[in-house]
């Protein structure tokens, strides 16, 4: 039986410039960690530091969940910069096994490849999806690599408040989190296009989910 995932595949960006590798090392676990809790019942493999300080990967059965899993990695590695290939295919070595090592396929290798791909174009995310046209794949992943590129100019505040908003019931439960006016998170959120980003996620992850269905492209 042929069995598909979900892998994804992460890279530092500069890794090799980051000053104190150890607390880097503890960002990425925490990462991770965060990753994983977000994907949910999707995971297959959890999300994992893969070399030293330089890679992070996972295994997912949803394409779905890559949308949430890679906002996770974002926001607990931020400022640290992620490179990002993903893969919709084929796992034909352990497609059932708990650690993404263990793995392999042609999920693993378009994923290898998507990888190279963004640092080649200086990209954040590159995406390989099996039977789905190569110019929806690309529209997918620009959208992803759009909003990296865009939640990367926050600072860490905006993306405190943004984060906080994303879970709370109202800017009012946001600003005595902080400690602040509402007329500030408002003005945040106004400034980052908060509910802009929350809706263009919500739409990805409804559109790698499809990729996963049983529905034809």
């Amino acid at each position: 039986m042929t069995v598909r995932r979900c892998v994804v595949l992460g890279d530092v960006v500069d890794s090799r410039n980051l000053d104190d590798r150890e607390d880097v090392r503890e960002t990425l676990e925490a990462a991770v960690a965060a990753a994983t809790d977000a994907a949910g019942d999707a995971v297959v493999a959890p999300f994992a530091v893969l070399k030293g300080v330089d890679e992070v990967g996972g295994v997912l059965d949803d394409p779905g969940a890559v949308v949430p899993a890679l906002r996770a990695l974002v926001e607990h590695l931020h400022p640290i910069e992620l490179r990002v290939g993903l893969a919709w295919d084929v796992v034909d070595v352990a497609p059932d096994a708990d650690a993404v090592a263990a793995m392999d396929g042609p999920a693993f290798h378009r994923a290898d490849e998507c990888l190279q791909a963004a640092a080649d174009h200086d990209r954040y995310v590159r995406v390989s999806l099996a039977d789905v046209p190569d110019v929806f794949a690309a529209v997918l992943g620009d959208q992803l690599d759009l909003l990296s590129l865009w939640t990367s100019t926050w600072t860490p505040r905006q993306r405190s408040f943004v984060t906080a908003y994303r879970d709370a019931d109202t800017m009012t439960a946001v600003a005595d989190a902080f400690d602040v006016s509402v007329q500030m998170v408002s003005k945040t959120l106004d400034r980052t296009r908060a509910t802009t980003v929350y809706a263009v996620e919500d739409t990805l992850q409804a559109a790698f989910a499809a990729v996963g269905g049983d529905g034809a492209w």
